[in-house]
């Protein structure tokens, strides 16, 4: 599955928004190894180019990219539920691509964001782990920062066939679920344009009712819930760059999912050694540079307020 790069007008939209200066980039990636360097328990093998599209998701901002960076690598060491035995091939992760289709779309919207789609496949509840869906959309989403530098992303959640014992095992107040709320906060350089819910069930709003009170007010307005099917998409982005059951032209719901499939099994090697070497070394951090990830995990304090939203 090729990641289609920006149109020409796309990149215009892209770079009014993130302005393009080759040579303050090349500056501010040796300010952030040079920050790397001096913080023992944090790798610093990253090349130039994956740094870089952390600069970019976080709008050029060497701050923010350092905020984003330490928590990176710590909730690898964190929560190795979800980034231990990082392989494609491993049972749970074949299982979960077989059950859930998840995947990216390959052309961008108009405005330059970068669209995901997550949905069941198969509705039975023994096929449905939140572990397994945290561990591949995480792998999926280090597949997309090796590839490509993106505005910011839709989420595409569409919930046909989900039943109230799928929405209990997504409940916030299921231990694994706060662990994945708290692997994916702030631990990515992607920002979050929208969320829209297909196929919203009646009782939808006592569902979101639970999150709320754990959601900043600006990530709720992003919601766009939808009883509906695909065809609510259309007034929000070109049709066109859809799944073709979606009345679009990027292909099947099956194959986009089976091509991502592929994708991330191509990359089982980087995956394996990443895995060994993306990790914080806590034994050498400096008392300074205390994680806040880890008082958060002591108490499952973690919400979806440091979400970053744009």
């Amino acid at each position: 599955m090729t990641l289609l790069p920006p149109t020409a007008e796309q990149q215009k939209r892209i770079s009014e928004e993130v302005p393009a200066d080759p040579e303050m980039r090349k500056r501010d990636i040796v300010a952030v190894r040079e920050w790397l360097a001096k913080q023992p328990h944090l790798p610093n093998h990253m090349d130039d180019a994956r740094l870089e599209r952390f600069l970019f998701g976080c709008k050029n901002s060497i701050e923010r990219c350092k905020l984003i960076l330490e928590r990176y690598f710590s909730v690898r060491t964190a929560i190795p539920e979800f980034f231990a035995v990082r392989d494609p091939f491993a049972r749970e992760i074949q299982e979960c691509c077989e059950s859930i289709h998840y995947f990216v779309l390959p052309s961008l919207t108009d405005e330059g964001h970068r669209v995901s789609v997550l949905r069941l496949k198969d509705t039975a509840i023994d096929k449905f782990s939140i572990q397994a869906i945290s561990r591949r959309i995480l792998m999926v989403l280090d597949t997309r920062l090796m590839e490509e530098s993106c505005l910011s992303n839709v989420m595409v959640i569409d919930l046909q066939g989900f039943s109230v014992v799928h929405f209990t095992k997504c409940s916030p107040t299921q231990s694994i679920v706060r662990k994945s709320m708290l692997a994916v906060q702030d631990s990515m350089p992607l920002r979050l344009h929208r969320v829209h819910f297909l196929h919203a069930p009646a009782f939808i709003d006592s569902i979101l009712n639970i999150f709320y009170p754990l959601l900043k007010d600006r990530l709720v307005q992003k919601f766009r819930v939808h009883t509906g099917g695909g065809e609510e998409l259309h007034s929000y982005m070109n049709k066109n760059i859809l799944p073709n059951e979606w009345g679009g032209k990027a292909g099947t719901l099956d194959d986009l999912n089976d091509a991502w499939k592929k994708k991330i099994e191509k990359n089982k090697d980087w995956f394996l050694r990443e895995e060994k070497l993306s990790r914080t070394n806590e034994n050498a951090r400096l008392p300074e540079s205390k994680s806040r990830l880890l008082a958060e995990l002591d108490g499952l304090q973690g919400s979806f307020r440091q979400l970053n939203i744009d």
